[in-house]
C-alpha cells in the first residue's frame, strides 16, 4: 500500500477506570506530502460497556476484568 493511502490503525487497547467507564485507545499513523516521515496520532474515546464490548469485538481483544471476580477462561 501506499503510504498516503489508508492503511487502518493498530494499537488497540480498553482500559477500564470505574463501574461503567471505559477508555478505548488507538493509533494512527499521519503522513505529510513531502515528508519521510511518520506522525503516528493517539485515538481515544470514554465509553460504557456496551461500547467498549463492541470495539473488543470489532477488534478481537479481551475485556478488563471486574475487580474481584476472576477473568473467564476461554
Amino acid at each position: 500500500m501506499s503510504r498516503y493511502s489508508s492503511t487502518g490503525s493498530y494499537g488497540h487497547h480498553i482500559r477500564r477506570f470505574a463501574e461503567d467507564l471505559y477508555q478505548l485507545t488507538w493509533w494512527v499513523d499521519q503522513y505529510y506530502q513531502g515528508d519521510r516521515l511518520r506522525y503516528p496520532r493517539r485515538g481515544k474515546r470514554s465509553t460504557d460497556e456496551a461500547g467498549a464490548r463492541r470495539f473488543a469485538k470489532r477488534w478481537k481483544l479481551a475485556m478488563p476484568a471486574r475487580p474481584g471476580i476472576p477473568p473467564a477462561k476461554d
